[in-house]
């Protein structure tokens, strides 16, 4: 059921989000975001009848206490969206869908498309700005950050 309902999935939003690419251990889409260059993640649990979807990225070095406080307030804010951290220690924003026997195919393939438009914006506009905030990040990381800002202001 697993690979099938991925296959399923794959046909209908394939056209939704580039690069989307069948993996044995899922569905895989790198994204250039406003973060950087991340891996979107759209797996299958079938034992748990859900879909995740996710991006993982290492924690922002020098954060803190701070940042524990900002994941928890995002958790707070977002009903789509949890941030946390993966069995690595790598920051996980994730959205788990229902999926289960009888799903209806077009509704969670629209779900699936929302969900990881949600994933990447919780990094390109929360976490950047927290980030740029607190003069995290590296310098070619801040200066992409910075410059993406002043182009969408410009827009």
């Amino acid at each position: 059921m697993s690979e099938d309902l991925l296959t399923e999935l794959h046909r209908r939003i394939e056209d939704e989000i580039d690069g989307l690419t069948v993996m044995p251990d899922g569905l895989r889409a790198v994204v250039d975001a406003r973060f950087g260059e991340i891996s979107l993640c759209i797996d299958h649990d079938p034992e748990e009848e859900m879909i995740r979807v996710s991006v993982a990225v290492a924690p922002p070095a020098g954060a803190g206490r701070s940042f524990l406080v900002w994941c928890l307030a995002l958790n707070a804010r977002y009903w789509d969206v949890k941030v946390g951290l993966d069995s690595r220690g790598r920051l996980l924003a994730h959205a788990d869908l229902d999926a289960d026997e009888g799903v209806d195919i077009e509704r969670l393939a629209e779900a699936v498309v929302e969900r990881a438009e949600a994933v990447v914006d919780v990094l390109d506009e929360d976490l950047v700005e927290w980030l740029l905030e607190r003069e995290l990040g590296t310098p070619d990381q801040r200066e992409r950050w910075q410059s993406e800002r002043e182009e969408e202001e410009d827009a």
